[in-house]
This record gives structure tokens, sequence and C-alpha cells, in this order.
């Protein structure tokens, strides 16, 4: 696994090159993101471009019919590059390491949110202004939902993670009270 993040820092850091070049480093972001999202939903194109029974010439064909138009030229002729290079499994993470190099470029920083319930607007809003404060960088906030942390919200930014949750709070009260000894 290793050497497949290799690889797909290589092409990602390829893709970044090239859509700064361009001027199109946000456009490419937009293309990548969308493509990204169409994989974790449904991995039926994923699935297709890794069939080592079909044709490249089909697979690409297959891109041409389907994606020209929708997406940049860009990020169309780095799909056919990297079907030709036999690289295609690694897309999904040359498409993460390409959005982490966007972010960083563009002086952002992910947070990724998680909570019981969904985030609310407010709530949301307020907890990005504290962490941008904390962080000096603009937050681009990934809410998830999980609802095993019963409560309260667990962030994770900058390699750190904030546990405010009622499961952590619970386990370390746990904790404590196994600790102490009753005599």
């Amino acid at each position: 696994m290793i050497r497949d993040r290799g690889v797909a820092l290589r092409y990602a850091t390829a893709l970044f090159g090239a859509a700064v070049k361009r001027g199109e480093m946000e456009r490419v972001l937009e293309d990548t993101q969308a493509l990204l999202a169409l994989h974790r939903s449904d991995s039926t194109l994923q699935n297709f471009l890794e069939a080592p029974n079909l044709l490249d010439s089909d697979k690409d064909e297959l891109l041409e019919r389907t994606l020209r138009g929708r997406i940049t030229d860009l990020v169309l002729q780095f799909i056919r590059l990297m079907l030709r290079k036999k690289r295609v499994q690694h897309l999904p993470l040359v498409y993460d390491h390409f959005r982490r190099m966007v972010e960083d470029a563009l002086g952002q920083l992910r947070a990724i949110v998680t909570t019981a319930v969904p985030l609310d607007d407010a709530l949301g809003a307020r907890l990005r202004a504290a962490l941008e404060r904390t962080t000096g960088k603009q937050i681009v906030l990934d809410a998830r939902i999980d609802r095993r942390i019963l409560g309260g919200v667990v962030v994770t930014v900058g390699g750190k993670i904030l546990d405010g949750s009622v499961r952590y709070r619970l386990d370390r009260l746990r904790d404590e009270l196994l600790q102490v000894r009753v005599a």
C-alpha cells in the first residue's frame, strides 16, 4: 500500500502542476471531487475501468462519450493517461492527494467534524470560526454522522483529534471508576 500511495502522490502532483499551469486548479478540484463522490456512491465506473477483460479502446470510448463536456479536458486527459499506464485503480487516492494540495495552495485546512446528529448551520459556523482562529487557516468542514459517539463532537484537524464526545467522556469516567479502590 505504501507504494500505491507513492504512485498516487506522483500522479496527483503532476495533475496539480498541470491544473495550476492552465489556471484551472479549482475547476479541476470540482471535477475530481465529483468523480470521487461518484466512485464512493457507486463503483461501477471504476470497476469498468479496472476490468482486465475489456479493451482499453472500449474504456476510452466510454470515457469520451460519458465525460466529454461534463468535466474539464485536463481531467479527461488525465483519466485516459491513468488508463493507458494501467494506474486507474489509484484514481481515488490521487483525487484525495490532489484535493489536499489544492486546499494547501488556497490556505485551507480540512476539519472532519463527527457528531451523533446532523450539525446545524449555526453551530457549524461557530465551530468553523473557532477552528479558523485557532489554526490561522480557512477551515473546510467535512461533517460526518456517527451515532456511536452518543453526543458531543469529535474534530480531526491538522493531524490532531479533539474528542468532546459523550462516548469519550463515559469511557474516561468508567476508567476512573475502575481505578478507585473500595475498602
